[in-house]
């Protein structure tokens, strides 16, 4: 249907029940009004926070709020409340301007109730013998989420619409509406270092290199540039400037002989050979043993001589990349020449964030007007009144009204990735409703397990999963995705 077909649909006052998710009232406001068009919030107690969001958003003021309070299933107070909203309008706007007559009740959101209740008041302006009718008569619609369509009817028979908004909906639109980032830590638009993201991504197309790039960054960087005392903490600006990271093949033997040395010279040299080993003992022992597991992991590291090929591949991408040459990496260096605000940020991009600016890079490939992509961002910080992080998203883009959201991870372990996603499924449908979509991008080699176990907890086809085998084409895999989940 073009523009000008779908004005005819268009209303002057719209009523809005508000459900526990505004954005489908947000769309029904931007797309069924007419320009200069009042949208008027019915909600209840359970809903007052939606309704308070949304007034906010569309910047509407107390008069355009219906508030039922608890009254969502009182079928008198809520035609009553409705009605004499509608008299007020008459009395107040179409009175001085006639022409501006249109009223509609858009359904999407409310109980059913309110549905049957709010529908009966627009109908019927007074249930007593006079009966007084809308002229001309009412609009009514509904926001389909399994067709993602306006359904408006008309006569009786519902006129499928697509959802085509004038001002695009932007990702702050819906974050807005549910939980505002963070201010101090926004999201980010633009990729860093997209070209050396994606050559990374390509060898991690082979599970090798992801599991031992994995234990590179676990075992040398985390060891090296995050706080002993709070782990996943890295360390101050002002210690990182001054660390340096080996990169050479051998630094499992080099940090196990670091330990050992540092574990001989806490013992007296001049107890017995028995003494001494107890002594060691008690210090393992203080430690629940964890050390003796660390220095098994490091004997029998990843990065062994069948290993060091893959790690030895990154990391001269990454000397190559930033301009960079030795058997040591200066982190103070490193962040100079990519470009990173902070040495932190270096880290984190290091360690695993190079994931989600790949991830982020690629939809940024596939976006265009045609396929109505029109906001994408990673890294979204969301904080509770104090100013603590609640949770994050990794990354999140807009197509045509809908959010999808990717999580990602360089984790190779079924079960991490799988309580990923689950996680992530969970955060987008209480941002985005039940038209949002989902996704999990991991280096595991057998993405369809991890998609076979959500799906027998969670019926949702449209939820997908991408594996390490296809990080090298993933603008393609993406794009078939959307396509398949917006028919």
């Amino acid at each position: 249907m073009s523009t000008s077909e779908f004005d005819g649909y268009k209303v002057d006052h719209l009523f809005l029940l508000i459900g526990e998710n505004p954005l489908p009232n947000y769309v029904a406001a931007k797309m069924l009004l007419e320009e200069g068009g009042k949208p008027y919030l019915v909600f209840s107690e359970r809903t007052e926070k939606p309704a308070e969001r949304l007034k906010e958003e569309l910047g509407l003021s107390d008069n355009e709020m219906v508030p039922l309070n608890n009254n969502e299933a009182n079928s008198y107070e809520i035609k009553k409340r409705i009605r004499e909203k509608i008299k007020e309008i008459q009395r107040e706007i179409i009175s001085k301007y006639p022409d501006k007559n249109q009223f509609g009740l858009n359904y999407t959101g409310g109980t059913k109730a309110m549905a049957a209740h709010a529908y009966q008041a627009l109908l019927i302006l007074d249930d007593n013998d006079s009966k007084i009718q809308l002229n001309p008569p009412p609009s009514f619609s509904y926001l389909d989420s399994s067709s993602l369509k306006m359904l408006v009817e008309q006569k009786g028979n519902p006129i499928p619409i697509d959802v085509n908004l004038k001002e695009k909906l932007s990702l702050k639109n819906v974050f807005d509406l549910h939980e505002p980032w963070s201010q101090k830590q926004p999201p980010i638009e633009n990729p860093k270092l997209p070209e050396l993201a994606k050559e990374i991504a390509a060898l991690h197309t082979d599970v090798n290199v992801a599991r031992a790039w994995r234990w590179w960054c676990d075992y040398v960087l985390r060891r090296k540039a995050r706080n002993s005392q709070k782990p996943s903490e890295w360390l101050k600006e002002d210690c990182l400037k001054n660390i340096t990271i080996p990169l050479q093949a051998n630094i499992a033997d080099i940090n196990l002989t670091e330990y050992l040395v540092t574990l001989m010279n806490s013992v007296n040299k001049d107890d017995s050979v028995s003494e001494i080993i107890q002594n060691i003992l008690h210090i393992f022992k203080d430690n629940e043993f964890k050390k003796i597991r660390e220095m098994s992991q490091l004997s029998n590291s990843l990065w062994s001589s069948s290993n060091t090929q893959y790690i030895e591949k990154i990391v001269g991408l990454i000397q190559s990349s930033l301009g960079l040459s030795g058997a040591e990496l200066s982190l103070a260096d490193a962040s100079q020449k990519g470009q990173f605000k902070k040495i932190k940020h270096l880290c984190k991009w290091l360690d695993g964030e190079w994931l989600e600016h790949h991830v982020l890079q690629e939809i940024k490939n596939i976006s265009s007007p045609d396929n109505f992509i029109s906001d994408s961002k990673m890294s979204f910080h969301i904080q509770d009144d104090k100013g603590n992080d609640k949770f994050e998203f990794d990354v999140a883009f807009i197509h045509n009204y809908q959010l999808f959201a990717i999580s990602c991870t360089t984790d190779t372990e079924p079960e991490l990735c799988k309580l990923k996603l689950f996680e992530a499924y969970r955060r987008t449908r209480q941002m985005g409703g039940d038209e949002a979509r989902v996704a999990l991008v991991c280096c595991y080699e057998k993405p369809e397990k991890i998609k076979k176990g959500f799906m027998a907890q969670i019926q949702d086809e449209n939820v997908n999963v991408f594996g390490c085998g296809e990080l090298a084409k993933l603008s393609e895999s993406l794009k078939i995705w959307i396509q398949k989940v917006d028919k």
